[in-house]
């Protein structure tokens, strides 16, 4: 029997709206950029967000994973008011590593202005209110919120669909939206006016920072498996092939978001199953991973199927499309038909070793994708054949759930 849980349903409906607007955003944005940018263009835009995204992943530090989760343990205001602080802190120092890095890239290579374009998108990450708003059952008002900033920036890049520097526009746009909605929630989410009273000392940020150091390792090894096949396509295949796998990875990243979305909703009720012990919260992920897999199991058919229809959808209609393009786009979309399968029933493995504070799991299996990704991108320098690229999603989130699932069973069997 499934039990609902309504503020999870509500906060469900909420988070999906976020991620949906995510989605919907930069699934719009793509073919405004396919019809009127260049492929080289296009495919410098898709490394430059990917190295954004992977730079916010250094900023947060983690500390989404772990702040619901402690925030839902806190037993007064003034305790999650230090969570608050502290996830504020743990950011602090590694988004000026991040702007760092990312203003040496922008200084080293000709598309510099690409990279100093995504610099807002790492202060947005630095105040991102999302898990107090999570952990507090308080996500609706960010998600409309988010919404209507996405439909003003798209607006905008539409607008300037035929400027030279569209790519920047839309960098920048969509940098400056997410900075602007998580600034309005500062003062909400964190303590504005004793902030630097209960600013944690420099041994206490020592000790949190060596907590999340794996959670974040993990984190970056996860990217880099996506970020590191995409910066060395342009070696092995065309810029036409390096756009349409850009398209396809962003729909995977959709697809991921839906997914992570569903998980996000769920964890805090998660955590309160987990504490009750065990056998509660192999009952509720037994029965989460059914509804998961149900849908994506539908997702799939339909990417195999229709993958015209998905293109016509994605692109907005095929006209002025490059047939090549869509020819490569459509054998992707076949291909990946079984990865939001793949990633569905990996998700609660994830937040499982986040329960149990299995960090170093946790991050030992990220290490041993990363090796698995490194290893697909060595045997492709060595000869491996062109046509094994499309096949890469689905190598790799095939690995993560076997290596996580091995990695829970080991754990509970020590147990």
């Amino acid at each position: 029997m499934f039990k609902i849980h309504f503020p999870t349903i509500s906060q469900f409906a909420a988070l999906l709206m976020l991620n949906i607007s995510n989605a919907v955003f930069q699934l719009l944005v793509i073919p405004i950029l396919i019809h009127y940018a260049t492929p080289i263009k296009l495919g410098v835009y898709f490394i430059a967000l990917s190295f954004g995204v992977l730079a916010s992943i250094l900023v947060n530090f983690g500390t989404s994973q772990t702040a619901v989760v402690e925030l839902r343990r806190a037993n007064s205001e003034n305790e999650k008011a230090v969570i608050s602080t502290e996830t504020l802190a743990i950011r602090f120092y590694p988004l000026w590593i991040a702007v760092i890095i990312t203003l040496a890239i922008a200084a080293l290579t000709d598309k510099g202005i690409y990279y100093m374009a995504i610099l807002p998108m790492l202060f947005a990450e630095c105040i991102n209110p999302q898990f107090y708003l999570i952990a507090d059952y308080k996500i609706n008002k960010y998600s409309i919120l988010n919404m209507l900033i996405k439909a003003l920036a798209l607006a905008l890049i539409y607008t300037c669909r035929n400027n030279d520097q569209l790519i920047v526009i839309a960098l920048l746009s969509s940098s400056l939206g997410m900075f602007l909605l998580n600034a309005l929630f500062f003062k909400i989410v964190f303590p504005a006016k004793k902030l630097f009273s209960i600013w944690p000392d420099f041994k206490r940020i020592i000790t949190l920072t060596k907590t999340h150091a794996l959670i974040v390792g993990n984190g970056i090894t996860v990217h880099l498996q996506q970020s590191l096949f995409l910066f060395a396509l342009p070696a092995f295949a065309s810029p036409i092939f390096l756009s349409a796998y850009g398209l396809i990875d962003k729909l995977i990243s959709s697809c991921r978001m839906l997914i992570s979305a569903y998980s996000a909703a769920v964890m805090p009720k998660a955590a309160g199953e987990h504490l009750q012990g065990n056998e509660q919260w192999r009952t509720l992920k037994k029965q989460q991973n059914s509804i998961l897999a149900l849908a994506c199991i539908g997702a799939g058919i339909v990417l195999y199927f229709f993958p015209a229809f998905i293109l016509s959808l994605l692109l907005l209609g095929k006209s002025n499309v490059d047939a090549a393009f869509m020819i490569e786009a459509t054998r992707l979309l076949q291909l990946i038909a079984v990865v939001p399968l793949l990633i569905a029933l990996n998700v609660l493995n994830v937040a499982e070793l986040i329960l149990d504070k299995k960090f170093k799991s946790y991050f030992g299996a990220g290490l041993i994708v990363l090796l698995i990704a490194a290893l697909f991108i060595l045997f492709l320098y060595l000869g491996l054949p062109n046509y094994t690229l499309g096949y890469y999603p689905m190598i790799i989130e095939g690995a993560c759930l076997v290596i996580y699932f091995l990695i829970i069973q080991s754990n509970r069997s020590i147990a």
